[in-house]
């Protein structure tokens, strides 16, 4: 994947700072975490994963029924709450939370929101970044690599 030296340079810089990561995917299905974890070291930095990828996972795992009957799965506020969620978990002092809620085809979710359409949320020191990306690819698996791109990319752009 063209992404390598990103992820390289993500995992090195969250050691070199003593950042932990915790993730809450949907759309990618634990590629984000996969991508992550195969660098040398990562121990040292990963703490967890959580795959949700049901509306009943999120409902259940990350508690969010009432916000999910509110919202619409794939939208900025689901991302947000999904990444406040997990990071909840962590016992770090310094965690990077990211989470991904998207619609990477051929079928719809919802009607109302493209295939290719994508959410993103990063929490950070306290901050909370949402990142809403469009991808124009006939490929659900081209899809769901850019969608991790565009996690490991975002997540740099945070930490450096």
């Amino acid at each position: 994947m063209e992404f390598k030296s990103n992820t390289k340079k993500l995992v090195e810089i969250l050691i070199k700072k003593r950042i932990k990561i915790c993730s809450a995917e949907s759309v990618t299905g634990g590629k984000f975490a996969y991508e992550i974890i195969k660098y040398e070291n990562a121990s040292k930095i990963f703490d967890y994963s959580l795959v949700v990828y049901s509306k009943h996972a999120k409902s259940k795992i990350l508690k969010l029924k009432n916000q999910l009957d509110k919202y619409n799965l794939v939208s900025k506020e689901v991302a947000e709450l999904m990444v406040k969620e997990v990071t909840r978990f962590s016992e770090s002092k310094k965690t990077l939370g990211i989470s991904c809620t998207g619609q990477a085809g051929p079928g719809y979710l919802n009607k109302k929101t493209e295939i290719g359409t994508v959410y993103i949320g990063i929490s950070f020191e306290h901050k909370l970044f949402t990142i809403k990306k469009k991808f124009h690819f006939n490929s659900r698996s081209k899809i769901i690599d850019a969608i991790v791109k565009e996690m490991i990319d975002q997540s740099l752009s945070i930490i450096s």
